[in-house]
């Protein structure tokens, strides 16, 4: 049986990829965050061989080549989510050889039924007949009224502070900040900008480019929130990776990742500090691999939350005084101000247990066929670019906000009711612009 060479390219980043976790979490950020709970227990190195099988094993199955969304959320779930969680763990864990593994396994299951779920028929979505004007003044107006309510909430200010002076801003933007604004952060960072952005990277408009970057310095500058600033270089990962129809997209995102951490380990390396790997690994990767064990313990302790807190409020008893994300930061960072938000399938475990995880990904598999569905008569790059941040979201907040709060939901409408050029001339704006880049 022959190996294609792109699957062989896989594995090795792949393997490279979690040498390099284990090296930044050891050397680099257990020793400056041990107080922040990220601290080396040293498990033994069996554990952490299994704990790596265990990481890799999916790498065997996974298709490098993309069609639809899902498969690219599937690559961003499998990096950024599962493999941490299958790692990080190990180390904070007193004993990591315990019932957490049945949780990884349970993981491993999860990750399966999203993969196959990418390859499910798709079903007929019916059209609506409706004029793409009237789509393209209710695409700026909507755009126009979330940044209007943002500048009534904060001033318009472009401030662009350094990632270390962010904790102030953050303050002032908590204090500020009520529920109307906060939708329009959240969709303008993790939907609108991101769209315009890539719609001017499709059609050569540099106009285009420019209000979407802007409009993300815009949201930083008043956030303070690094994963605004972070999204414009995922999004400029996924559609390198996507380049020729996105035939080699795993190769280049598991590889183009492995850049991003090694490079931020050898500069800090020798800088003699810990800023990139700071950056790019302890708040993306680590600290919701950490959480998970965390959310774990404490929910197999203690009562499942039942979304009491969320969408069964007033259905199901709620032991809590808190969300659960705050009941974490509580009990095991000492701060009632402190939201330990962790991915979905942690989250799920907390709401319902084992079947909370299952439960949840079986339905973000049956949102990401129906989005695939809408998908397959849009622009295939509008239709990924649209549901990256909602998707990266669920690295470290829990399926109902991703679903809602997150803009899951609104990329699906926007989706559906952009409808761009034909298919042939959206492959030649593909060909012609996107190749360039």
């Amino acid at each position: 049986m022959s190996i294609r060479v792109g699957k062989l390219s896989v594995w090795a980043g792949i393997i490279l990829y979690i040498l390099s976790l284990y090296n930044a979490y050891i050397y680099l950020i257990s020793p400056s965050y041990s107080y922040y709970r990220l601290v080396n227990l040293h498990p033994p190195l069996w554990i952490c061989a299994v704990s790596s099988i265990l990481a890799f094993l999916p790498a065997f199955w996974s298709e490098y080549r993309v069609s639809r969304p899902s498969q690219v959320i599937y690559w961003i779930l499998y990096i950024f989510a599962y493999i941490p969680v299958m790692l990080i763990p190990d180390f904070v864990r007193a004993t990591p050889f315990d019932s957490f593994f049945i949780f990884k396994f349970v993981l491993l299951i999860c990750l399966i039924i999203l993969y196959f779920g990418g390859g499910l028929p798709l079903i007929r979505i019916r059209e609506w007949n409706i004029s793409q004007n009237l789509v393209t003044v209710g695409i700026v107006f909507f755009t126009m009224l979330l940044y209007a309510i943002m500048i009534q909430t904060f001033g318009f200010r472009i401030d662009v502070v350094s990632f270390k002076e962010v904790y102030d801003v953050r303050e002032t933007y908590r204090g500020e900040a009520n529920r109307f604004s906060g939708y329009a952060v959240v969709w303008l960072s993790k939907i609108m900008d991101l769209f315009l952005v890539t719609l001017g990277v499709l059609k050569g408009n540099m106009v285009l480019i420019g209000v979407g970057i802007v409009g993300q310095i815009y949201v930083y500058s008043v956030t303070g929130h690094k994963s605004v600033a972070l999204s414009l270089c995922l999004l400029a990962v996924v559609l390198f990776c996507l380049r020729h129809g996105g035939a080699k997209f795993g190769v280049r995102f598991v590889w183009m990742i492995l850049f991003l951490v090694v490079f931020s380990m050898v500069f800090d390396t020798l800088s003699g500090n810990i800023t990139l790997t700071e950056i790019f690994t302890r708040r993306m990767l680590f600290l919701p691999g950490a959480l998970s064990s965390f959310f774990f313990d404490f929910f197999s302790t203690h009562p499942k939350t039942y979304l009491g807190h969320s969408i069964f409020r007033g259905f199901v008893h709620y032991p809590y005084d808190a969300n659960p994300s705050y009941v974490i930061g509580l009990n095991y960072f000492g701060s009632e101000e402190m939201s330990a938000n962790v991915n979905m399938w942690a989250d799920g475990y907390s709401a319902f247990g084992y079947a909370g995880m299952i439960v949840f990904t079986i339905l973000l598999t049956i949102v990401l066929w129906v989005y695939d569905s809408i998908s397959a008569n849009r622009n295939f790059i509008i239709s990924v670019a649209l549901m990256v941040m909602p998707a990266w979201s669920l690295v470290d907040s829990s399926f109902i906000i991703a679903l809602m709060t997150n803009g899951i939901f609104i990329a699906m409408g926007l989706n559906y009711v952009f409808q761009t050029e034909q298919r042939r001339e959206l492959i030649a704006y593909q060909k012609n612009h996107l190749d360039a880049v």
